[in-house]
């Protein structure tokens, strides 16, 4: 998106056309993106740009290293735990034993949920647990082992609980088992732990496959779930497939959860399950979210991860991106093809944000080609600027941002942006949309630099004697590149 003009953006204006005053919001110390402009009131002579994840040299991070480890179709989540401050991973294997007995679709050898940790997030290690045999040995990192429902369950989504309060559901995770494919005990079932090691099950499928008539069973869903922890409204949060589209169903404790409902639709044109996956989270105090993406075309046959925002954690919407978060990757690469999200959200460690997928390097089916019975995969980590999904920028002849009216209770103003080669300044405006004295951008001390938390000083007057006023803020870039700000404590 870009405007070489004055552009005034319209939510604010359509409620004043209905007769309502739209209200005034109360910004917090969480930054301000511009993934979409809801909190933008105009614009001139800037240009939005989305930005691609940048792929980790190593990929991929977590791959096959041990028997009971798989390269092709591994799934997982990624955490940081800041309480022990070290990366957690919970990812599938293989028990190496055939499936007795099966008569659904995805029969195969039986699958293990194994656990790994990480001091950065990039050199993994395998902790031997001594839980359960795999590979024709104990001595390995297996926290789930192929007993449960003859190892015919997958856990895409697992997340330690900052809800929490029972010590023992400190981690809840949710799974899709293909046990009993054609009956009642195929579908989604929770899970919750202590440790994120011993694991306690659903004893039934909490969203079936194919729900019992004349009962109370929720579904029909299928698989591809996650869980979103939704630590702004104090719930959870399934979400599930339901070809074409993309359902949700929301529980206050984890035990008792609604009818699930549409959250992602379809568009025009797309068929199947193209609308893949998607996983929410809470980012600050609004919600972001991926899809994996599955375009079915024969001839580009590929699965790419795109952004997510939503209002409100109930309905989803793609981000006006013209390039995906995460693309597949070139000849030779081993994300060739196909990429997938996680069950968790992005990690921010170290000023960027670390975004874990699952790669392939052939392609997702139905298809019929020379690369079908490639091996080569695992969980792939993207890094990403902190906030820096979308920006807003101007070039030598200057632009302008300016938001909506907001209240704040904070003392600081702090930019996040790119200025090393020009400049931003900042000023505060009323209701009237003129400058507050003292807050004037001839007042404003400008920032020339490239930083993720950098300071916005005026000369002569303190932000924090503007608490709790309807304010607006206006930026001026000089070729400059805006991600976020926020307006915090000292």
């Amino acid at each position: 998106m870009s405007s070489n003009r004055r552009e005034f953006l319209g939510a604010a204006a359509a409620s004043l056309c209905a007769g309502q005053a739209a209200p005034i919001p109360t910004i917090g110390d969480a930054p301000q993106l511009f993934v979409d402009l809801d909190r933008v009131e105009a614009l001139e002579n800037i240009e939005r740009l989305f930005h691609a994840a940048e792929k980790h040299p190593a990929n991929p991070v977590i791959r096959k290293v041990n028997p009971w480890e798989v390269a092709r179709g591994t799934w997982g989540s990624v955490i940081y735990d800041e309480q022990e401050r070290v990366f957690k991973a919970w990812y599938g294997g293989t028990s190496g034993r055939d499936v007795s007995g099966c008569t659904g679709p995805n029969c195969r050898s039986n699958s293990v949920l194994c656990h790994a940790v990480s001091q950065d997030g990039i050199v993994w290690e395998r902790p031997k647990f001594r839980m359960h045999e795999a590979g024709g040995t104990r001595d390995n990192n297996v926290v789930i082992g192929d007993d449960y429902r003859d190892g015919m369950a997958h856990w895409e989504s697992v997340r330690k609980d900052p809800l929490e309060r029972d010590p023992s559901r400190k981690y809840k995770g949710l799974g899709w088992s293909s046990y009993d494919w054609d009956g009642p005990q195929s579908g989604i079932f929770t899970m919750t732990s202590p440790d994120g090691l011993r694991w306690t099950h659903s004893p039934d499928p909490v969203f079936r496959y194919h729900p019992r008539p004349g009962t109370n069973d929720l579904g029909p869903v299928g698989d591809a779930q996650s869980l979103m922890i939704d630590t702004l409204k104090r719930r959870y949060v399934a979400h599930m497939r339901r070809i074409p589209n993309r359902v949700m169903s929301e529980s206050s404790d984890f035990r008792s959860w609604t009818a699930p409902r549409t959250c992602l639709e379809a568009e025009d044109g797309e068929m199947g399950n193209m609308v893949y996956n998607h996983v929410g989270f809470v980012y600050g105090d609004r919600y972001l979210g991926f899809l994996t993406w599955f375009n079915r075309n024969p001839r580009d046959t590929r699965l790419t991860l795109q952004l997510l925002t939503s209002r409100d954690g109930d309905r989803w919407l793609r981000a006006k991106s013209s390039v995906p978060l995460v693309g597949s990757g070139a000849i030779g690469d081993v994300d060739r093809f196909t990429n997938m999200l996680t069950g968790a959200p992005p990690i921010r460690f170290g000023g960027k944000l670390y975004i874990y997928y699952r790669a392939l390097a052939n392609r997702h089916g139905p298809y019929e080609g020379a690369d079908t019975a490639l091996e080569g995969g695992g969980i792939c980590l993207a890094t990403l600027r902190a906030d820096g999904f979308a920006s807003l920028g101007a070039g030598y002849e200057g632009g302008s941002v300016l938001t909506r009216p907001f209240q704040f209770s904070g003392t600081r103003l702090r930019i996040n942006a790119k200025a090393n080669f020009g400049r931003v300044v900042a000023e505060v405006l009323d209701a009237e949309r003129k400058p507050v004295a003292g807050f004037e951008a001839s007042n404003c001390e400008p920032v020339r630099a490239d930083g993720l938390e950098m300071p916005v000083e005026w000369r002569t007057a303190r932000l924090g004697s503007l608490r709790e006023k309807p304010v607006r803020l206006r930026f001026q870039l000089v070729n400059a590149r805006l991600y976020s700000y926020t307006i915090g404590t000292e």
